[in-house]
């Protein structure tokens, strides 16, 4: 999908000195946000916890077809707390966006130039935790919003169903019936 970007971040990706940098927005009840530099960083008016080389993701795929693609997203050497958050609150359908921006290379500052770009949002799949003692590492399997497309729809038009999600739906009442239902159509009066 094409995308348009704004010519000063333009400008930023063509240079000879680029300071790129990926965020990553998990949605639990408390967000855990962090991104690939050091320190606390404000993005998109939240505050964001670098984690530097501790979180790599793996690489994001988009095609013309339609098709649901997934990405991993793996962070190491974490925090008692978070390796808890992982376990306690990380299901499958919690959301998952991911950003990539370009910082300013004309002073040692943190400075975003213009707003990060969305390159995926997906709900989280598989989740594997390793702790080694020493380290603990957490690995995402993330998958696009477009995988609900290759799931079989649980729905049948059936006043069984319908009444489940509409108790006093009357709708589809006579379904039932109309299967051994025959119609003469347009065959004028006898």
């Amino acid at each position: 999908m094409a995308r348009s970007i704004g010519s000063t971040f333009s400008t930023q990706l063509s240079s000879s000195q680029t300071r790129p940098f990926y965020a990553v927005e998990f949605l639990y009840s408390i967000p855990l946000r962090m991104w690939t530099g050091y320190g606390e960083f404000e993005i998109l008016g939240n505050d964001y916890q670098g984690l530097g080389n501790l979180v790599s993701i793996s690489q994001v795929n988009e095609s013309a077809d339609i098709k649901a693609t997934g990405i991993t997203v793996n962070v190491s050497g974490l925090d008692t707390s978070i390796v808890s958050t992982g376990f306690n609150e990380t299901q499958q359908g919690t959301t998952v966006n991911v950003y990539f921006g370009v910082l300013t290379t004309t002073s040692n500052a943190l400075a975003i130039v213009d707003t990060p770009y969305q390159i995926f949002s997906g709900t989280v799949d598989t989740v594997s935790i390793t702790e080694d003692g020493d380290v603990s590492s957490i690995q995402y399997g993330v998958e696009s919003k477009l995988i609900s497309l290759e799931k079989a729809l649980d729905f049948r038009y059936t006043d069984q169903d319908q009444k489940f999600y509409f108790p006093n739906d009357k709708g589809l009442e006579f379904v039932d019936d109309l299967q051994d239902k025959s119609i003469d159509w347009g065959g004028g009066e006898k």
